[in-house]
């Protein structure tokens, strides 16, 4: 039985940019349920700061490190409020938890 490479190459590459393109996918849909974030904080702390879920009114947030984490808690109330802005009364945040 001989195996032809190049066939087995071909598909391999296929799977890996049809694998790319969901991952992209699945990344472009998760921005856009976050949409509100990003058009809130901006593009510098949306890049340091990304919103993972939100649960019963809480939003939980990934930053990358502690120093960024401690300044985003001190300005919570300040980001609520811009989050909150464009939210219809069932969507608002409740709680920000940055981790």
């Amino acid at each position: 039985m001989l195996i032809d490479f190049k066939e087995h190459r071909k598909k391999q590459t296929t799977l890996n940019a049809e694998i790319g393109e969901l991952i992209g996918a699945i990344k472009k849909q998760k921005k856009d349920r976050f949409d509100f974030w990003y058009q809130a904080v901006g593009e510098k702390i949306g890049k340091i700061a990304v919103p993972t879920f939100k649960k019963h009114g809480v939003l939980y947030v990934s930053v990358v490190n502690p120093v960024s984490r401690f300044e985003l808690t001190r300005m919570k109330q300040e980001i609520l409020e811009k989050v909150n802005i464009n939210l219809s009364e069932n969507k608002k945040i409740k709680d920000i938890i940055f981790k």
